[in-house]
């Protein structure tokens, strides 16, 4: 795998390096969390588009498993899962009003649902019911907030909403806002992701300074892979344990810098883990309650983007102790823009456990004192900018020895809201969960998407 990995990246930068790129504008212009509204030209006769804008899209997406394995747990048919052949067959259906109902107000509801006929296709039985509940239908409120600026130039937005924190376009350290669908990892980017949560947040601006607080009595967590998934280890799904009440609120600030050339940032958060563990009496799973310090930046030289993120984290608990730990994390990243239609990010993470203790290398904690993620990402546009190709590679562990992840995505433009691509998504298994397990799920996947 690291080989091929290699040969896909050395391809990639040497096409990369077929032109000059001119020098990069304006970097720190996409820097912020929540872009809003864009401007649009409008006629000024119609009053209609003054005021509000209906969009969405239509997705038919697949998956083909590559190579036959079977889930862990039996389906309803008392079998357990084969996954080979077509796995996906995707309608999923997106819908986004937007609304300026006042001066300086603005308001946006969106929301999505699919229907997956694979399932229909291959026999619903041979499924569990978490799966079919998980992956066949689902339908949710995604964004949904009322934004408005307030005396003294401070702005609210209240609702459902997107909180981005973090600089890497892979790799987690202050971005610990909004959970994840996880459901199926590794086929989608980071900034598909996230779900939104319901939260108060404002908005004071100083010179080139701005203070944010936030508020979030919606405690939501990341969807993961189900009992029955091909991505779920177990025959059994322990029950979840999950804070609720307006005493579980979290509660979350950020003071951030924008200057020429560069930005900066300093964090603190009081929030739940999204990802459960095992309670210390062996029965279900729990959240933690944790404590986040942090600060990250950037800085832009010519054709070059450098970043970096720094957080320490208190409150984590394991099974195998009673004493809660701390960690620190730390990231550094860099982006280059210089040739012709072509970025190449690296980044680099790595998590220290503080006051390791050996028994937790065990299962079912399997906390390692340090460990590393890596991320390399490689985005080449191609005939006037109507062929988008990607390559993202994950690595867990220097030599990947926990794992990998590799994606190769190539997208066409058929039209202007017509689109159509194709990828290959592979796993490789490693010494740790999760990817100890996911060695045989490699798969094809497909989509066609039309915009309207």
């Amino acid at each position: 795998m690291r080989s091929e990995l290699a040969a896909l990246l050395c391809v990639l930068l040497w096409a990369g390096a077929a032109g000059a790129q001119e020098e990069l504008d304006e970097i720190l212009g996409g820097f912020e969390d929540d872009p809003g509204f864009e401007a649009k030209e409008e006629d000024p006769h119609d009053d209609a588009a003054r005021w509000w804008d209906l969009s969405g899209s239509y997705e038919l997406s697949g998956t083909l498993n590559l190579r036959s394995h079977r889930s862990a747990a039996e389906g309803d048919s008392g079998r357990r899962t084969g996954y080979r052949g077509l796995q996906r067959l995707r309608n999923r259906l997106n819908l986004q009003l937007d609304l300026e109902p006042w001066a300086d107000w603005k308001l946006r509801a969106e929301g999505w649902g699919f229907w997956d006929a694979a399932y229909l296709l291959k026999g619903r039985s041979d499924y569990t019911r978490e799966v079919r509940n998980a992956y066949e239908f689902d339908a949710e409120l995604g964004e949904a907030w009322l934004q408005g600026t307030l005396p003294g130039d401070v702005d609210l937005k209240l609702g459902r909403q997107v909180v981005i924190w973090g600089r890497s376009e892979t790799l987690r350290v202050l971005d610990v806002i909004n959970p994840l669908d996880n459901r199926e990892p590794g086929r989608v980017d980071l900034e598909d992701l996230r779900r939104p949560t319901g939260m108060l947040r404002l908005d004071a601006f100083l010179a080139e300074w701005t203070l944010t607080g936030l508020v979030i009595p919606e405690i939501r967590f990341d969807a993961n892979p189900v009992r029955g998934s091909d991505f779920f280890p177990s025959a059994v799904e322990l029950r979840e344990r999950q804070p609720s009440g307006f005493r579980d609120l979290e509660l979350a600030a950020a003071l951030t810098g924008t200057f020429s050339g560069w930005d900066i940032s300093f964090h603190a958060a009081r929030f739940w883990s999204d990802t459960p563990r095992l309670a210390r009496s062996g029965v279900g799973l729990v959240h933690d309650r944790l404590w986040m310090v942090g600060a990250g930046g950037n800085l832009t030289a010519g054709s070059w983007l450098f970043k970096a993120e720094l957080a320490w984290l208190s409150g984590l608990g394991f099974f195998a102790t009673r004493d809660e730990k701390a960690r620190g994390d730390a990231l550094l990243g860099v982006e280059y823009y210089g040739w012709n239609e072509t970025t190449v990010v690296v980044e680099i993470l790595n998590r220290h456990l503080f006051d390791h203790e050996r028994a937790m290398s065990r299962s079912p904690d399997f906390a390692a004192e340090d460990r590393q993620e890596i991320a390399f990402r490689v985005t080449r546009n191609l005939w006037n900018d109507t062929l988008h190709l990607t390559l993202l590679g994950v690595l867990l562990g220097w030599n990947a020895e926990d794992g990998s992840i590799l994606r190769v995505d190539l997208a066409y433009d058929i039209r202007d809201a017509l689109s159509a691509g194709v990828g290959l998504l592979l796993y490789q298994t490693g010494e740790l969960p999760p990817l100890d397990r996911w060695g045989r799920n490699d798969r094809l996947f497909f989509n066609l998407k039309w915009s309207f």
